[in-house]
């Protein structure tokens, strides 16, 4: 026997299924706080640069969204991004990346997340990789610096934050690049560096400019040999690059926001227009100063490019720093 049904009961049946079947994704980002999760310890360059974003993001993501700053410190950022990438695919988990560690680290070592299932949302800073030394220390070039240790190898020592950290791989790449081999010192942090270079027991220090923003400040004055970017940063219109010096050592320390890939590409967009417009906030802007010469945004895709061209100098230098017995081969 068929029973007749009207077409209210079908048309209330069919928006009930809709329902059902909507993705989970539909309400966000209101329904529960978003973790904007850092790989480093409060109160670090990257902490700071997280929870002066956060506001301004949820500002111009909707009056119902909330971000929330976690910190997921260790192994150089690896931690953080497999928290990420284990979490929900649906926009309310997303990392503060840091580069070149999140791309350098897995080809060195296993890592618990892989770096080609993010989906980068845009580059929010690129803080550039500098070579310094204390004011009266006698090189005055970086092509004089090689030339020196190349002649005697070994008889300058170079401070800098472990493997994955830019001024380690800046380093390594370095010595690849020129054939000069430089005694490396590793430290946890740029603050001890510092205070190493200052005191004389070690040469020179591989340093992001916003450790060191006036050198010549410093209790005992320090100098920038060179600069590690592709082209002189604006704020340092009187220091060279290593390009300019004949080697070809690019390890700018990039910081910015990505996703997993599963995550819907409409949250994903969401979350791109939100950056965008949060880092031309005027707010944002005021409350960024200490860091405002570094701000480079760049959107995901243009971002993920840039990764894309240092993987082959990357991938190299792995194969190098295995074949010396730095790091384990596979």
């Amino acid at each position: 026997m068929v029973f007749p049904v009207s077409t209210r009961a079908v048309g209330a049946f069919a928006l009930i299924a809709a329902s059902a079947c909507a993705p989970a994704w539909a309400a966000w980002p209101n329904d529960k706080p978003i973790e904007l999760v850092v790989g480093f310890a409060a109160g670090g360059e990257t902490d700071v640069l997280a929870r002066t974003l956060a506001p301004f993001m949820q500002k111009h993501l909707s009056d119902g969204a909330n971000i929330v700053v976690v910190n997921k410190p260790g192994a150089s950022g690896a931690i953080a991004n497999s928290y990420v990438q284990r979490a929900a695919k649906d926009g309310y988990t997303v990392a503060m990346v840091n580069t070149p560690p999140m791309n350098f680290m897995p080809l060195v070592q296993s890592t618990p997340y892989d770096p080609d299932q993010f989906a980068l949302i845009g580059r929010v800073v690129s803080d550039p990789t500098l070579l310094v030394v204390r004011d009266d220390s006698p090189y005055t070039s970086l092509k004089d610096l090689v030339a020196a240790v190349k002649a005697k190898p070994d008889s300058v020592s170079i401070g800098q934050n472990g493997l994955g950290s830019n001024g380690g791989v800046a380093l390594n790449v370095l010595m690849l690049e020129s054939g000069a081999a430089f005694t490396e010192v590793p430290f946890a942090g740029t603050g001890q560096s510092k205070i190493a270079l200052m005191g004389g027991h070690v040469d020179m220090i591989f340093a992001s400019h916003t450790a060191v923003p006036n050198p010549a400040a410093e209790q005992t004055k320090l100098r920038i040999l060179a600069q590690f970017v592709d082209a002189r940063a604006p704020m340092l219109p009187n220091v060279p690059t290593a390009k300019e010096e004949g080697f070809d050592v690019v390890v700018p320390s990039d910081r910015g926001l990505a996703v997993d890939k599963g995550v819907p590409a409409e949250v994903r967009e969401r979350l791109q227009v939100a950056l965008e417009a949060a880092l031309k906030d005027p707010g944002f802007l005021d409350a960024a100063k200490s860091f405002s010469a570094i701000l480079a945004y760049k959107p995901g895709s243009a971002w993920q490019g840039d990764i894309d061209a240092a993987e082959a100098p990357l991938t190299r230098l792995a194969a190098q720093l295995k074949q010396r017995g730095v790091i384990a081969g596979n």
